[in-house]
This record gives C-alpha cells, structure tokens and sequence, in this order.
C-alpha cells in the first residue's frame, strides 16, 4: 500500500525520509521532497541489482524508510 500526501508529510515531520525504487528511464532511487508530493531523484544506477543492494543498506539507517 503507497502512503497518501498526508500520511508522507506526517512521517517526513517526524524526521524521516521516504524513499521509493523507480525502473524508469533507467533504475534510480527517488526521494519524496517537499509537502506537495514531488519526488525527486537521488541515485541513478547501471542496473536494478546495484540499485536495490544501495536500497537495502539505505533502508538499514532508522530514519529512511520505503513507501
């Protein structure tokens, strides 16, 4: 279940970050910014295996969670 602009604005002001695995064009990790919904990319990667073994270590900090 994805998280409504409401729900990511409550988490993001307690202090975390969301971040979410994208394919398109190419496969990237995006981070959710500012209250209007808007995501915004934060690493791009040459495959889908690098980017979800970058995507499993951020997720181990206690501040950045997966929407």
């Amino acid at each position: 279940m994805i998280m409504n602009i409401n729900d990511q604005n409550k988490v993001k002001a307690a202090g975390f970050t969301i971040l979410r695995k994208d394919d398109y064009p190419s496969p990237r990790i995006k981070v959710s910014t500012g209250r209007n919904g808007a995501w915004e990319t934060f690493a791009k990667y040459e495959t889908k295996a690098a980017r979800d073994k970058a995507f499993k270590t951020l997720l181990e900090s206690n501040n950045i969670i997966s929407d």
